[in-house]
């Protein structure tokens, strides 16, 4: 029995011993560091339940397996935390977190590794504490919005073998002393915080002995020569990257004195964005490691050095947007030798290289090849392109001619970038034999011929197709035909599509731009079409012939996807359906909240304007002129406060401008031109709109007077108040538009692509040209339409109304004014004295008034007049002869019973200057304008004026539409 007992007491043992084991193989979290961890937790702000497995719970008791958490092996102490954001470069499905980073983090002792990379701690000071993880070897707070000076007790972190604080744009450091500590240090990177007062951030750099790869892009302030330190020791750097400076400076000593300290050879430079000038200097000469130099845009001359053909390990060559000159043969040789046979990424765009374009052939290694924008033409030979490792091609925005080569044998091209020169010809089928082709811009030349399916057939990797202003270009796939790609950016304007809606748009699900405008559609918009639109963020099928109704689909339902497009950063949402015949209500715009371009103009919309827009915070241009609106404009038009161009011309909507529309601050252009809008013109205008440039009122039912503050518009070019019911005097406050006062320099006020800040590849910009404002004028007595340089026009129209009193005498002041009409009212008085002093006045209108007293001779003098009419009024005396005087006929004058002289054919009392040209010499006082004026005067006025009028009016009038 005691046997028995003994055994029964051993194996209790033994089996207890047993499960505390598999316990412990089960559990291996320590229970005070489980419980700091639960403690950080609950000081964050958690939103997308990234921490869901830190729990409290016997199923989640190991916080060795909770997400971004990890033990060590045999110790069970917690070694890594991280919790960066993994969908970062996710623009649209961030998830990050927030809160406040727990002192419980110090309980974590035997920590190495700690990443909070790319949440938002709501530019919070990094937390001192950290400093007291001794054991850490990697700290990553990359761009995780913290803020004030980075804290000098990381210097404690003996053991760091990485830091990386970059884009943390807040941040600060006056003194760089901390970092000397890091005897250990392989990586660091402060890029983008502020380091412009840390004079001592060389010093401090010398002595990391042990650093691998240097990243301190942004300012720094300029080492003096006298302060740069000796070269007392060395270190293995071989990655330096001093890009982003925002005030040029010239780093070539620096640059220097870092290769003087490398151990092993600098292998990586970038001096990207720097505005270094002048030439490139011999500081690279020695530099055998060199594997990428990065001297992009910087004010960078003359050529590339003979020495860089003796590169034997360049990879990466870098000198896009700079000032090189040099013809590209020149160039090439320079690049002469053993660096043709390493060479895979080389970047001149941006220059004013010329000359013919030369043989590539012999960099048989060449991955990608940019030299778009410079100034290369001719014709390219086939041979010259057969690079077989070739995967990104850009020749964009040259004067490049002939065919477009055959670029069959480089099947590993990705990306081909030929817009915006001069090819022509056809398209060769043999472009389907690019199999990995992913990239297809051809847009801005001269081809002819017809596309088919068969020079698509086998792209299956087209994700962006380009063929737009190729206005020769027939664009023509079978009816049932499926691509074998799904595009995400699609554009075809001004290409020749036929008559129907193109059908194999129907099986893109991928597409978020599109733009088929000014193709010759004349089809009704197809049911099918919502199948395509949840992920479209651009729709232009402008200037066609598109009819039949709107559909009611869910444009737009959803943000727009995160991996499509990595070049397009924010969520905007742009249509344009102008000039087509299309019909229906507007309901469909409610279901998005980005809009931020629509335009919808001289198309057959009806009903009531949707009173949906009180969501629509970022729309900037709205455009619903020339369609068939009724009712009152939108209260929630109010919410409009991004909104800069507002046009709603020429529907049939009443009532007038909501009060809630003084929120929309930002306002520049508003034309509420041809409606039935019947109120007094809100005084508030003057006090809400600083900003506003262009108000259009015309051809309405406003009525009372015209509001003194309106005057405090000062940046106002074009006030057209005419065809209305408004009375009272003129306000006497006119000299206040103070964008009047001086001549217009600019053509344009606006730059409406501004506002969608894309990082676009250089083959791009030429499709963001197009120009948004536009404005229909009363000019000349015909009604035109501005496209382009309407910042040059400056014009005053009150016409047409019940104007009573004088014309106000300060009016004159205005000496920018192109254009005045106070035609068809019931003014008095004199034309003010001095209006000759409008010198750029090409337009004067002041018929049909009770206006009295002489012309004022100055109005003779004014040598850009094109259009004047004074006719019927009470004027009298001699028409000035000087100048432009006799260039009106009598209609100018007609109705004026007291007005005498030549172009009246009525002779003036006391006026004997034609019979006795001695009169002056006889004492008699005729004005100094009446001189004797001679045949060859008059022939010599004509030529100047029409050389006066379109060299310095035409200009503006050369974009404009009847």
């Amino acid at each position: 029995m005691l046997v028995l007992a003994i055994l029964l007491v051993s194996l209790r043992v033994i089996l207890g011993h047993s499960s505390q084991v598999n316990n412990t193989n089960r559990i291996r979290c320590l229970e005070v560091e489980r419980r700091a961890l639960l403690k950080i937790k609950h000081e964050l702000v958690d939103s997308h339940g990234r921490l869901s497995s830190w729990a409290d719970d016997e199923n989640a008791w190991d916080c060795c397996k909770w997400r971004g958490v990890h033990c060590h092996n045999r110790t069970n102490h917690v070694t890594r935390v991280d919790l960066h954001d993994p969908l970062a470069g996710d623009y649209y499905n961030r998830s990050p977190l927030r809160g406040k980073i727990s002192t419980s983090l110090l309980e974590l002792q035997h920590l190495r590794y700690l990443d909070l990379s790319f949440n938002d701690f709501e530019y919070a000071p990094i937390p001192e504490f950290i400093g007291s993880l001794t054991n850490l070897r990697y700290l990553k707070l990359a761009l995780a919005h913290f803020s004030g000076p980075i804290p000098h007790h990381l210097g404690n972190l003996s053991k760091l073998l990485y830091l990386d604080l970059r884009n943390n744009y807040y941040c600060n450091s006056e003194n760089l002393d901390w970092i000397s500590s890091l005897g250990s240090l392989e990586y660091i990177d402060l890029s983008f915080t502020n380091l412009s007062k840390a004079y001592n951030w060389l010093q401090a750099v010398s002595k990391l002995t042990s650093i691998k790869e240097l990243y301190l892009r942004g300012d720094l302030p300029e080492i003096p020569l006298s302060l740069i330190p000796e070269v007392n020791g060395s270190s293995p750097l071989g990655i330096l990257d001093l890009s982003w400076k925002s005030q040029p400076w010239t780093p070539w000593t620096l640059i220097r004195w870092f290769s003087n300290i490398s151990s092993t050879g600098l292998t990586y430079i970038s001096l990207y964005r720097n505005g270094i000038p002048g030439p490139i200097p011999d500081v690279f000469e020695t530099m055998i490691s060199l594997a990428y130099l990065d001297l992009g845009i910087n004010d960078l001359q003359g050529g590339i050095p003979k020495y860089f053909g003796n590169f034997s390990s360049l990879i990466g060559l870098y000198l896009d947007e700079n000032n090189l000159k040099r013809d590209i043969s020149d160039l090439m040789l320079n690049l002469s030798g053993p660096i043709e046979k390493k060479l895979e990424y080389l970047y001149l765009g941006g220059n004013n290289i010329s000359g013919l374009f030369p043989n590539m052939s012999k960099f048989s290694s060449l991955s990608e090849l940019k030299l778009q924008e410079n100034r290369l033409n001719g014709s390219i030979r086939e041979a010259y392109v057969q690079l077989h490792h070739l995967v990104s091609l850009d020749l964009s925005s040259n004067q490049l001619t002939g065919p477009i080569p055959e670029l069959a044998l480089s099947s590993s091209l990705k990306e081909l970038y030929l817009s915006n020169n001069t090819f022509n010809g056809t398209l060769t089928e043999s472009i389907g034999r690019l199999y990995e082709l992913e990239v297809l811009w051809i847009g801005s030349n001269f081809l002819e011929g017809t596309i088919t399916e068969a020079h698509m057939f086998n792209l299956s990797r087209l994700r962006i197709l380009d063929l737009s202003l190729n206005s020769f270009l027939e664009v023509k796939f079978s009816l049932h035909w499926v691509p074998p790609f799904q595009l995400e950016y699609l554009s075809l304007r001004q290409c020749k599509l036929g008559k129907y809606f193109p059908m194999w748009l129907k099986t893109q699900k991928e597409i978020g731009y599109i733009d088929i405008s000014s193709t010759g559609i004349s089809d009704i918009i197809p049911s099918w079409f919502g199948g395509i639109a949840p992920k479209v963020f651009y729709l232009n099928t402008s200037n066609n012939q598109i009819h039949g109704l709107f559909p009611n689909f869910s444009l737009f339902t959803i943000s727009l996807p995160g991996p499509v497009l990595p070049y397009f950063r924010l969520n905007l949402m742009t249509m344009d359906l102008s000039r087509n015949k299309i019909s229906g209500p507007l309901t469909f715009l409610c279901n998005v909240k980005e809009w931020v371009l629509l335009d919808l103009s001289d198309n057959l919309f009806s009903g009531r304007i949707p009173d949906c827009f009180a969501n629509f915070h970022k729309l900037t241009y709205l455009n619903l002129a020339n369609n068939h609106f009724s009712g009152e404009i939108p209260y929630s038009f109010g919410a409009l406060s991004a909104l800069t161009l507002l046009h709603l011309r020429n529907n049939s909507l009443s009532g007038g401008l909501p009060t809630s529309m003084r929120n929309c601050t930002g306002l520049k252009m508003i034309d509420l031109g041809e409606n039935r809008l019947s109120q007094k013109i809100p005084a508030w205008i003057g006090d809400s709109f600083p900003e506003l440039i262009v108000l259009i009122l015309r051809d309405n039912e406003f009525y009372g007077d015209i509001p003194s503050n309106l005057c405090r518009l000062a940046n106002l070019q074009v006030l057209d108040i005419s065809s209305n019911n408004v009375s009272g005097g003129i306000p006497d406050c006119l000299q206040d538009y103070s964008a009047m006062t001086k001549q217009q320099t600019r053509g344009s006020f606006s730059d409406i692509w501004a506002l969608w800040e894309f990082p676009l590849p250089e083959a791009w910009h030429s499709v963001y040209t197009r120009s948004f404002e536009s404005a229909y004028f009363m000019w000349k007595g015909k009604e035109v339409k501005y496209i382009n340089h309407l910042g040059l026009v400056k014009l005053i129209d009150l016409s047409s109304n019940n104007l009573v009193g004088e014309i106000p005498y300060n009016i004159t002041k205005l000496v920018g004014l192109v254009g005045l009409n106070v035609s068809r009212n019931n003014l008095v008085g004199p034309i003010p004295r001095d209006i000759g002093q409008l010198e750029f006045l090409n337009f004067l209108d002041c018929s049909r008034n009770h206006l009295s007293g002489c012309i004022p001779t100055g109005l003779g003098d004014l040598s850009h007049l094109g259009v004047l009419d004074l006719s019927y009024n009470n004027l009298s005396g001699n028409i000035p002869l000087t100048n432009q005087g006799l260039t009106f006929d009598e209609s100018a004058y007609v109705g004026n019973a007291g007005l005498c002289g030549r172009p009246v054919n009525k002779s003036c009392p006391r006026d004997e200057s034609d019979q006795d040209p001695y009169s002056r010499a006889n004492g008699e006082s005729e004005d100094d304008d009446d001189r004797f004026i001679t045949e060859g005067f008059y022939t010599a006025l004509g030529l100047g004026f029409v050389v006066g009028f379109w060299g310095i009016i035409g200009t503006t009038l050369l974009n404009k539409k009847f």
